[in-house]
């Protein structure tokens, strides 16, 4: 089964704990200065794996944030951007055109601006303009890298002060991961593996994931990319509430295909009591509809740890899935072939 990881990136699922030190040590070698008080908005620019981090984040300080945070996903920054602006410019590869674009459209704008990269063009920018400049390592495909940005840009906003219960001693979060990366390996355990049976409950289906907004909002979208990266897969995403108000419907479809999806749902057992409400009405009325349903709970005390321990799960169903698809996980051939078609009109 698992000779079609070619490249070993099971290694990666199980060291990504090692990423969480390496980020700190990242943000403190920078040596940077912010003027934290003149930060009243932070913009974070980055495509795909970069974005998502921004994202993530946004999730797990959504109670703690003192200033607002926008992940922008595109060639410019938006009209408020100003000399209160924290930018932060994350692109793993350093040469996504869209951040390089957007970082040449904010440069009259007065903002600070942090660049976070392995290298690239937008590291080159970095240096001739003098920029704090975070970076992290090379030879990781940019969604394994998730820990680098995540907590790179933790590290960066908890020490300007710009949310609150800011963990500078993530020594028991990468505790508590290292343990649930090691509850999903399957060489470590015999029997029942919690990703390994998730992955063939949806091998030859399409799953619909769905999380609750606001501290899980972007895990399902997690998920989602990981299943069309990784695996080769087709998968779709949505958040409670808000697919209480459009996509629910669209479970009357009257098709077969129903029979082909299966709903995951992703829950935290501290979310609104209205939308734990809202998790079973839409659970009864999926299965009515003939789809199976799954039911999946975060692990640990804080939203930091029951955030992880819903990605560590889904990059390891994503990994088994893509074994039981015969693909190699690291390959991302038709992302490959758009960048190289667009770079002969850039």
């Amino acid at each position: 089964m698992f000779s079609h990881d070619k490249s070993g990136f099971k290694n990666l699922l199980l060291n990504f704990y090692h990423q969480l030190d390496d980020a700190e040590e990242i943000v403190k070698s920078a040596n940077f200065d912010l003027q934290d008080k003149r930060i009243k908005n932070i913009l974070y620019l980055g495509m795909g794996a970069s974005a998502i981090a921004g994202d993530l984040l946004n999730d797990v300080l959504f109670s703690e944030l003192k200033v607002p945070l926008s992940v922008i996903r595109g060639y410019s920054v938006p009209a408020y951007c100003n000399e209160n602006t924290l930018i932060i410019a994350s692109s793993y590869s350093g040469n996504t055109e869209e951040t390089i674009s957007a970082v040449n459209s904010a440069k009259d704008s007065g903002a600070q601006l942090i660049v976070l990269t392995s290298g690239g063009k937008l590291g080159e920018l970095a240096e001739e303009q003098k920029l704090p400049y975070l970076k992290i390592p090379k030879g990781y495909p940019p969604r394994q890298a998730l820990g680098y940005k995540f907590f790179s840009l933790y590290h960066i906003m908890g020490r300007a002060g710009l949310f609150s219960a800011y963990q500078q001693d993530t020594s028991e979060l990468k505790h508590f991961i290292k343990n649930e990366i090691s509850k999903h390996d399957s060489t470590k355990h015999d029997g029942h593996i919690l990703a390994q049976e998730l992955a063939k409950t949806i091998h030859h289906k399409i799953p619909v994931i769905y999380s609750s907004a606001p501290h899980l909002n972007t895990v399902s979208k997690r998920w989602q990319n990981q299943l069309h990266e990784n695996s080769k897969s087709l998968a779709f995403s949505n958040v409670l509430p808000e697919m209480n108000h459009n996509e629910i419907v669209g479970w009357e479809m009257e098709t077969e295909l129903r029979s082909s999806m299966v709903a995951i749902f992703l829950e935290n057992e501290n979310v609104h009591r209205r939308i734990k409400e809202r998790i079973e009405l839409s659970k009864s009325i999926i299965k009515e509809h003939g789809a199976e349903v799954v039911d999946i709970y975060s692990s640990g005390g804080s939203n930091l740890e029951k955030v992880f321990s819903l990605i560590i799960l889904g990059d390891w169903v994503s990994y088994y899935l893509a074994m039981l698809n015969r693909k190699d996980p690291h390959i991302i051939k038709n992302i490959d072939f758009l960048k190289e078609e667009l770079a002969k009109t850039a």
